[in-house]
C-alpha cells in the first residue's frame, strides 16, 4: 500500500548503477529502509533531497512483510543547512543519526524519540556554540524513553542517599558512594562530583527549548558525558558500535 509520513534521513548508500538505499527514521513506522530507484541518473532532483539530516515528507510503497520499501516521492520539510557549516555540528548530528540507526530495529515506531531526534537536529542547526549541551540532553532522554534509567540519588550498593562525590562503578554499572568503592576499586571506574548530579535533575525536567538556561561547566559536561555513555554502552549493546562516539569524546575532554 502507498503511505505517507514524516522522516529523517539517517544514512544513504548507492545501490546498483542508478539507485540509492536510505535508512530513514520515520514518525509513523520507526526506522525503515527505502530504495529510490533511478535517482542517480543525470538531472534527477531527488538525489539532492535524499541526504542525511534532511527532514522529509515521504511517500512510499509499504509492505510490512518486506525489509525494503520503494520510495515514490520525497519533499523537503527542513534541510538543516547550517549543520553542514560547522565541523562540530556535523559530528554531533552524524552521531545522533548513527545512534538511532544502530539501536533501532525496523518497524518499531516511537513518536517521542522521533520528536527528540528532530528537535535535537533543529537546535544543532541553530546554535553551534551549545552542541555539547544538546547532545547530553539527547543522550539522557533517549535512554529514559528506552527504559534505561540509572539511580543517581542513592548508592546502588548500600542504598544511602548521596551527599558527596560519587563513583561510577563499571562492574556494577551504577553509581556508588566513595565508602562502598573502597572495596571494589577498578581502573575503569571514574568520579562524578556531587555538584554534577544536581544537573541531571535539571536535564530531566527542563524543556528542550530551555536547555541553554542550564548552567553547565566544562567539568559538569565532561562528567555527565562519561556517565551517560558508560551507562548506555552497558545497557544498550548497539551503542558500542557507534564509531563516532570516540570523536565526540575528544570534544568533551578538551576545553
Amino acid at each position: 500500500m502507498i503511505v505517507s509520513t514524516e522522516g529523517i534521513i539517517l544514512k544513504i548508500f548507492p545501490y546498483s548503477n542508478t539507485s540509492i538505499i536510505c535508512n530513514v527514521f520515520t514518525k509513523e513506522y520507526g526506522k525503515l529502509t527505502l530504495i529510490s530507484k533511478g535517482v542517480r541518473k543525470a538531472k534527477n532532483p531527488q538525489l539532492s533531497i535524499l541526504q542525511p539530516f534532511h527532514q522529509l515528507e515521504l511517500t512510499f510503497y509499504y509492505n510490512k512483510n518486506r525489509t525494503m520499501h520503494i520510495l515514490k516521492e520525497a519533499d523537503i520539510i527542513n534541510d538543516y543547512t547550517h549543520i553542514r557549516c560547522n565541523f562540530s555540528s556535523i559530528l554531533f548530528g552524524t552521531t545522533i543519526n548513527n545512534v538511532i540507526n544502530k539501536i533501532f530495529e525496523e518497524d518499531f515506531p516511537n513518536k517521542i524519540i522521533f520528536r527528540l531526534c528532530k528537535k535535537s537536529l533543529k537546535l544543532l542547526d541553530s546554535d553551534i556554540k551549545k552542541n555539547k549541551v544538546i547532545f547530553l540532553f539527547f543522550l539522557y532522554h533517549l535512554s529514559k524513553q528506552l527504559g534505561f534509567m540509572p539511580s543517581y540519588k542513592s548508592c546502588n550498593t548500600c542504598g544511602k542517599k548521596f551527599t558527596n562525590d560519587v563513583i561510577f562503578s563499571s562492574s556494577a554499572n551504577s553509581l556508588i558512594c566513595e565508602q562502598c568503592n573502597l572495596h571494589s576499586a577498578n581502573d575503569l571506574d571514574f568520579v562524578i562530583k556531587f555538584s554534577t548530579l544536581s544537573k541531571i535533575d535539571l536535564i530531566n525536567i527542563t524543556h528542550i527549548n530551555k536547555i541553554f538556561d542550564i548552567d553547565l561547566t566544562y567539568e559538569n559536561m565532561s562528567e555527565l558525558f562519561n556517565f551517560f555513555i558508560a551507562f548506555m554502552k552497558s545497557n544498550i549493546s548497539p551503542m558500542q558500535k557507534v564509531k563516532s562516539i570516540s570523536e565526540i569524546t575528544k570534544l568533551y575532554h578538551n576545553e
